[in-house]
């Protein structure tokens, strides 16, 4: 018998409206352990959609309102869950997924911020979102980023993704607005570099995250083809995604957004691999994330480069940890 068992947990997904988001969703709302729901996303009227679907099945649900590409909204957002959860509207978290994330069609484009988009949304926000989350999860709660058969290379998206490259923090948040040749690959390689630093970056927070006795893990949905991942993609590449990709579903490391989302929920309320810490999971199996991602001066420099852009978030954040 778990503590799900007897107290529903709550549980943070972020991006619930729609591919892989709204099918774990949907995984959630049926999950026999009841849980409260705490639901995160860009878009109003899609967050109240995803809100209105879980409370019609039985489920406490709340929406919070968030754009990762403002860390004024994320820190927003975390400000408003650490108020209802200080006067006991909601529980404090037992799991959070950080699913949502963001693939764009180049590298022109800023946050709010004025970091490159990709980077900015993939990265840095999920950084801001773990710091602001870790202080007010319950003790012993899971914590799941979102990690992508990208950072292993091109041949994981058959060819559709270009490999990815590590390069220093700066590099990854300059935008580039050349017409070279290379653009129409560029936000492919924007994303595959940003999941690849991601990843690293998880090595570091999973340290973090047991000194204060959470667990922290990357889930990797494997290749799930016909989803919004795909959308940006130049000419052929997105007819092919489209059209012919779901077809591929079948195949070892790829998955239908059903499928996938069924192994995260299992791994992130701890109904598959419930003391696992640090690990990185592909489709419900666990793994080794790609050799570089092991690089300590990677993941501090990383670190390191997001805690000093955003140091007033350091400082609020480093207050409320226990």
């Amino acid at each position: 018998m778990t503590d799900h068992d007897i107290i529903p947990p709550t549980v943070i997904l972020t991006g619930p409206t729609r591919g892989i988001g709204a099918a774990m969703l949907d995984h959630l709302i049926a999950h026999p352990a009841s849980p409260r729901l705490v639901l995160l996303a860009r878009d109003p009227h899609a967050l109240d959609a995803a809100v209105r679907r879980a409370r019609g099945a039985g489920r406490e649900a709340i929406g919070i309102p968030i754009d990762l590409a403002d860390l004024g909204s994320v820190d927003a957002a975390i400000e408003e869950l650490r108020v209802r959860i200080a006067d006991g509207a909601i529980a404090a978290p037992s799991a959070a997924m950080l699913n949502a994330g963001a693939q764009f069609a180049d590298r022109r484009g800023t946050s709010a911020n004025g970091i490159e988009q990709t980077f900015a949304v993939n990265v840095v926000a999920q950084h801001v979102l773990v710091r602001g989350l870790l202080p007010i999860l319950a003790r012993r709660a899971h914590l799941v980023l979102m990690g992508s058969s990208t950072h292993r290379g091109r041949a994981q998206s058959f060819g559709l993704i270009p490999s990815p490259r590590y390069a220093p923090p700066e590099t990854l948040a300059s935008v580039d607005r050349t017409d070279s040749g290379a653009t129409r690959h560029a936000g492919g390689r924007a994303y595959a570099d940003s999941k690849l630093a991601l990843v690293t970056l998880a090595h570091a927070w999973a340290r973090r995250a047991a000194a204060s006795g959470r667990r922290l893990n990357t889930y990797d949905p494997g290749l799930v083809p016909g989803t919004g991942l795909g959308r940006t993609l130049p000419g052929y590449m997105h007819w092919t995604w489209e059209h012919v990709m779901p077809a591929m579903a079948v195949l070892p490391r790829a998955a239908t957004p059903r499928t996938s989302a069924r192994h995260a929920i299992d791994l992130l309320l701890g109904d598959r691999h419930p003391t696992l810490h640090g690990g990185y999971v592909e489709l419900g199996r666990p793994t080794l994330a790609a050799e570089p991602t092991f690089d300590l001066d990677h993941q501090e420099e990383l670190f390191g480069w997001i805690e000093e852009r955003h140091p007033e978030r350091v400082a609020q954040r480093a207050a409320q940890l226990p």
